[in-house]
């Protein structure tokens, strides 16, 4: 009778020690979010191509000698086009973090698209570093290799804020 307990409770330690181990050593939330974006904004797809164009193909046209049709209609396009951004990067961005994305990494990402280059995502590295992360990606771009380094704050979930140290 005391075998039936004695196995009972290591059983019981094995199975707590199991779920401690898979609790603590889980990957952190904000390292996931921040390499998931990451992978999905520099990986080459038809989405991002489409996203971009939108993006290229709706400016706000206004100013002396526009008629308030081709105003609404360039501001509408405009509108839309911003709508379909938030859409995709609003999984992962906060306000100020699509504002530091736009500062940061935007242009970079339109000239990879309007040279229509070749280039993939080789190794993409996220650390926690205090508050932050710290990442580091490896691209192939045509030829030539490039690294991209930086920090991301998350803040509930987020991307609160996104800094490239290199580029």
């Amino acid at each position: 009778m005391k075998r039936k307990y004695l196995y009972a409770a290591v059983a019981a330690v094995i199975l707590i020690c199991i779920g401690a181990a898979v609790f603590f050593l889980r990957p952190d939330q904000g390292e996931k979010l921040v390499k998931d974006f990451l992978n999905e904004t520099l990986t080459k797809s038809e989405e991002q191509a489409g996203l971009y164009q939108a993006l290229l193909d709706s400016p706000a046209l206004i100013g002396e000698g526009v008629d308030a049709q081709t105003v609404e209609a360039s501001e509408k396009q405009s509108r839309q086009a911003e709508e379909k951004w938030k859409e995709v990067y609003g999984v992962y961005l906060n306000d100020q973090g699509m504002d530091d994305f736009s500062k940061a990494m935007l242009g970079y990402m339109m000239d990879l698209y309007q040279q229509d280059e070749t280039w993939e995502v080789t190794e993409t590295t996220v650390t926690r570093d205090n508050d932050a992360y710290k990442f580091h990606v490896n691209m192939t771009v045509g030829e030539n290799r490039q690294e991209i380094e930086g920090r991301a704050e998350v803040t509930d979930g987020k991307i609160s804020s996104l800094d490239l140290t290199e580029l």
